[in-house]
């Protein structure tokens, strides 16, 4: 499998934690009151995996190996990183919006963030990706895609299972309707 189709794979898990934070913001604008447990899960969810392994991933192992395949991707890779800085300073919103129980700020920073990881994930599987799928060699491929399957621990497979459980329950709960 390409590098790049397992950074599609995961991009769709997210977009999976994308949908349940809009229904339970846009249930929060509505109602007034939101579950800051399923909020507390689903921001677990983006900062666990979308940051700290997904986001990881990409900067420690496709960036660099792009860099070295084609170095006129260097500025379009340091605006990817970019990116990634500004979503988690909106999920640090999100999260100081909650603590505060400021329901607006965190509506608003929820939105926003959904829309900014969305056009990144947008620009990075159209974009990016296509980008790499071009210049990198097969050998190249392999080994950034070896370099990515590395990346998960036997402890990161297991703390995803947790994960996509709770993924899987926020969905029924908020999507399902």
């Amino acid at each position: 499998m390409k590098s790049t189709q397992l950074l599609i794979q995961e991009h769709k898990l997210i977009l999976r934690a994308l949908d349940v934070l809009d229904a339970i913001s846009a249930s929060a604008g509505e109602m007034g009151t939101l579950n800051k447990s399923d909020v507390e899960k689903i921001l677990d969810f983006l900062r666990w995996f979308g940051d700290a392994h997904h986001q990881a991933k990409e900067e420690s192992i496709l960036f660099p190996a792009l860099k070295g395949a084609a170095a006129s991707q260097q500025r379009p890779l340091e605006h990817m990183a970019f990116e990634h800085k500004q979503e988690r300073n909106l999920i640090e919103d999100i999260e100081a919006g909650l603590r505060l129980s400021k329901l607006w700020e965190f509506v608003t920073c929820s939105n926003r963030l959904s829309s900014t990881l969305r056009n990144h994930i947008y620009k990075e599987d159209h974009i990016l990706f296509e980008t790499a799928d071009s210049v990198f060699t097969p050998e190249e491929d392999d080994t950034v895609a070896g370099q990515l399957n590395g990346f998960d621990t036997d402890l990161d497979k297991q703390i995803l299972e947790e994960r996509l459980k709770d993924l899987q329950s926020l969905e029924w709960k908020y999507l399902s309707k």
